[in-house]
């Protein structure tokens, strides 16, 4: 667990707990160390098509000299020294090899705006994942007050019914009704509660805070009106998600993996350049030089191999393509998706509010009737177990709303 920079009374907004979770996740750290590789990898890649240069450097020291014996009057001519020290210095220039350099190069350059993309991709995941833990915690806390409520609620009826029976005004029944009604509401308390400590565990270990940190965030859930067509969501998710662009780049890959598969076919061509410095003992024995020279080379046959890869890049670069079309079709359906969602959620908030208050008035009215005794136990304990559905599907409807409006943006890229 990281260490935090957040006392655990700070109030965190939204905006907040998604910039501490990008700052501090681990795994966000492991992209930018993926992305850190593919950079040193078009590094690598570009120094290929730059000049090589290798030095060499020896010493070399013999038990007998070599010489050569002449006639009279020149006689026995030395041809190495009994120490030799020798210095070389090759370059390397490849000026032509049928473009596999700077394709190699292009591809790694794709690779590492493949890995920034899939940086953004983690991104949004984690942004969504806050989203859902930062609700969830506002969600559970609601939940947690209508339990309360509604054990308060019972509490009160029980009371009531305790003072009816020892009036002999009801039978043991319907004490016994509203005595185990009471128990369950407390119950669902301890589980409501409970759901707190988890989503709040939730929310601290995204951010990185210690599990038993106090959660000081918002109280209520937003309600953002949607304001753009399904239409225009689409079109968005089509320039902007981080999957397509991967997969565009994939293409990219693969077509110049196609030229890149044609280069063996093609010769190289490379500018070579040699000095060699050698001395020894005597001076009459040292020597440097050097060259330089203009060399090409081409294989004319491998066995068919070159053939054949040449072939494959070719269905690698259609697979790529039908890759590409099968992801927009799964764009599309995420879209629609999280578009239906919200419309689904925002038909739920308008049903569950005029839910709310019929509840309401379905309690007033049963418990009205109780008390009079014209209505029994299990009337107000039905209409109060109606009244904390209605409440919970208004507090559901409304995360899952907020919710449904984050995955939108997150399915067309924008997140």
């Amino acid at each position: 667990m990281g260490v935090t920079c957040a006392h655990a009374s700070d109030y965190m907004t939204l905006e907040d707990s998604i910039k501490l979770a990008v700052e501090r996740n681990p795994g966000m750290k492991a992209q930018d160390q993926d992305v850190l590789g593919k950079d040193m990898d078009a590094r690598s890649q570009f120094s290929r098509m730059l000049p090589s240069v290798d030095l060499s450097y020896g010493y070399t020291r013999m038990e007998n000299a070599q010489t050569i014996l002449f006639p009279a009057p020149i006689g026995e001519v030395p041809l190495t020294s009994l120490t030799l020290y020798n210095a070389d210095i090759k370059a390397k220039q490849v000026l032509f090899a049928g473009g596999a350099l700077y394709n190699s190069y292009l591809i790694a350059k794709n690779d590492l705006l493949s890995a920034q993309i899939a940086r953004q991709s983690y991104i949004r995941d984690l942004k969504l994942m806050v989203i859902d833990a930062y609700y969830g915690v506002i969600r559970a806390r609601q939940q947690r007050e209508v339990a309360k409520s509604n054990v308060a609620s019972v509490k009160s009826h029980l009371d009531v019914s305790n003072a009816f029976f020892n009036q002999g005004m009801i039978p043991k029944n319907d004490l016994l009704e509203s005595q185990v009604q009471y128990a369950q509401s407390e119950q669902q308390l301890i589980t409501a509660d409970n759901a707190v400590k988890i989503a709040e565990s939730n929310l601290n270990i995204l951010v990185q805070r210690n599990l038993r940190e106090d959660v000081n965030i918002d109280t209520e859930i937003p309600v953002n009106k949607l304001e753009i067509t399904f239409d225009q969501s689409l079109a968005t998710a089509m320039d902007n998600r981080q999957e397509i662009k991967t997969a565009k780049l994939q293409v990219d890959n693969s077509t110049k993996g196609i030229d890149l598969a044609r280069s063996p076919f093609m010769p190289s061509v490379a500018a070579t350049y040699d000095y060699e410095n050698q001395k020894g003992e005597n001076p009459s024995l040292r020597y440097n030089t050097w060259q330089a020279g203009l060399g090409l080379t081409w294989n004319l046959f491998s066995g068919g191999s070159d053939y054949w890869n040449y072939n494959k890049s070719h269905y690698m670069n259609s697979k790529a393509i039908y890759l590409l079309e099968s992801l927009k079709d799964q764009v599309t359906l995420d879209v629609k998706n999280s578009y239906l969602n919200i419309e689904e959620a925002q038909a739920r908030l308008q049903v569950s509010e005029k839910a709310i208050a019929q509840a309401e008035e379905y309690v007033r009215i049963e418990k009205d009737r109780y008390n009079v005794q014209v209505a029994t136990t299990t009337d107000v304990l039905t209409a109060q177990t109606l009244l904390v559905q209605a409440q919970n599907n208004y507090i559901n409807a409304r995360a899952d709303h907020a919710r449904a409006m984050a995955a939108l943006r997150a399915s067309m890229g924008t997140l």
